[in-house]
């Protein structure tokens, strides 16, 4: 009666639950020949030695519970330690919708395709920023990447991002005041370093000349070279750090910021 019981609890466990472990599942086709084997054994004529038959039977229930156990064992200390890492890990998680931005960007990019993304953080930007048009859409790269083509009605001026939604387009901003040492930015630079000198959000940008994408943060402009280099400098401001001490970044500092330094 309780070789039954057992039976069927782990008869249930591998009918509802979905097994995590790779080789678990792969050496569940040699279980299954073995209990194959012993079906045969079980309903032989003339009939089997019925303690092979049974010690066959109790080993595979065993090896069969064996690996249920493991695998349910090992997904709850997977579980638990992704919980422990995510209560204690110092690097904040980043948006998913953050990683759409990075995808429409370097479509963008390819193309030459020119583009501003302002990510409002605390401070509103209404008060810096003239016209923008109410646009209520999630954030994704097919619907980014239309919105900049030179035939979107839309293309010109800033795109908003707030609370993971894209919230306006076509936005006008305080273009920078740079120095005459500084290098001789386009428009969109000169209104991603104005709104950051401003505020604190964060302003991604797509050069149509030269199709380089650039982050810029509390007036300072760095260009991204990649996925990963996005990912670390977002990361590090978003950590609240001073961008001017991300190491191995390639950025251009304005008067402003430099000035505060001093």
């Amino acid at each position: 009666m309780l070789i039954t019981l057992v039976a069927s609890i782990i008869a249930l466990g591998y009918l509802f639950y979905p097994i995590r472990s790779s080789w678990i599942r792969a050496f569940l086709k040699y279980l299954a020949g073995i209990f194959c084997f012993w079906a045969g054994l079980f309903f032989a004529v003339p009939p089997a030695d019925p303690l092979l038959v049974r010690a066959i039977g109790i080993s595979v229930l065993a090896v069969g519970g064996a690996l249920l156990c493991i695998d349910i064992v090992a997904s709850g200390i997977l579980w638990i330690g992704e919980r422990l890492g995510n209560i204690f890990r110092k690097t904040p998680q980043l948006p998913h919708y953050l990683l759409e931005i990075w995808s429409a960007m370097e479509r963008m990019a390819s193309r030459k395709v020119g583009s501003l993304i302002i990510l409002q953080r605390k401070q509103p930007l209404r008060p810096h920023m003239k016209g923008g048009m109410p646009f209520d859409a999630e954030i994704k790269s097919e619907i980014l990447v239309p919105l900049f083509l030179t035939t979107s009605p839309v293309h010109d001026g800033a795109l908003v991002v707030h609370k993971g939604r894209i919230q306006t387009v076509k936005g006008i901003l305080p273009l920078a005041s740079l120095a005459d040492l500084a290098p001789n930015f386009g428009t969109r630079h000169r209104a991603a370093i104005g709104i950051t000198e401003k505020t604190d959000a964060l302003a991604l940008v797509v050069s149509e000349e030269r199709g380089q994408i650039s982050v810029a943060y509390r007036g300072c402009l760095v260009h991204i070279a990649d996925r990963p280099e996005f990912l670390r400098t977002l990361r590090w401001v978003l950590k609240g750090k001073n961008i001017l001490r991300l190491k191995n970044a390639n950025f251009i500092v304005t008067t402003k910021v430099l000035n505060d330094l001093t």
